[in-house]
């Protein structure tokens, strides 16, 4: 009825492909360190320490103090640290205090994002983000030659370059 070679043993199943699974850290559970896998994590509780994962689900409740490192992550609750990912999805109950590394980025309106937003560099992770950095000046004080007759109330537009 069951099939087994001539030596008895059941060989083991092929491993599955894609993602090897869920984690799951409750709204009661308290990380106090580091976290890292291969699957699929779903944040409900509060992590004290880095997260590197392939793809993050993080709940309203969920709370990360550390930085982020995933292939794709969906954050609504709070984050005090850096967040790098491939695909981010910013939920309108989410609060992130800290810089943002992102290819793809959606914010639902209602987020609350305390940081810089820069698009990684395509080149490797390995190299710097190019941030945008604001240049303040002050309207009528501008040293640059005007190129156009622009009415007076629009402000001149500087370029900063490295």
């Amino acid at each position: 009825m069951f099939s087994r070679d001539k030596t008895g043993i059941i060989p083991p199943r092929p491993a599955r492909a894609g993602p090897s699974g869920l984690s799951f850290i409750g709204p009661e559970v308290l990380v106090s360190g580091d976290l890292a896998t291969d699957a699929q994590l779903h944040v409900d509780g509060r992590i004290d320490g880095n997260v590197r994962c392939q793809q993050l689900v993080q709940g309203e409740a969920g709370i990360i103090a550390g930085n982020i490192h995933a292939d794709e992550a969906r954050i609504a609750g709070t984050v005090e640290g850096q967040v790098s990912v491939r695909t981010l999805f910013v939920e309108s109950t989410a609060r992130i205090m800290g810089d943002i590394a992102y290819e793809t980025i959606s914010i639902a309106g209602g987020a609350l994002l305390e940081g810089r937003l820069a698009r990684r560099a395509a080149l490797g992770e390995d190299q710097a983000p190019l941030i945008a950095t604001p240049v303040s000046f002050t309207p009528g004080k501008s040293k640059a030659a005007k190129t156009t007759d622009a009415p007076a109330e629009q402000p001149d537009i500087f370029v900063k370059s490295a």
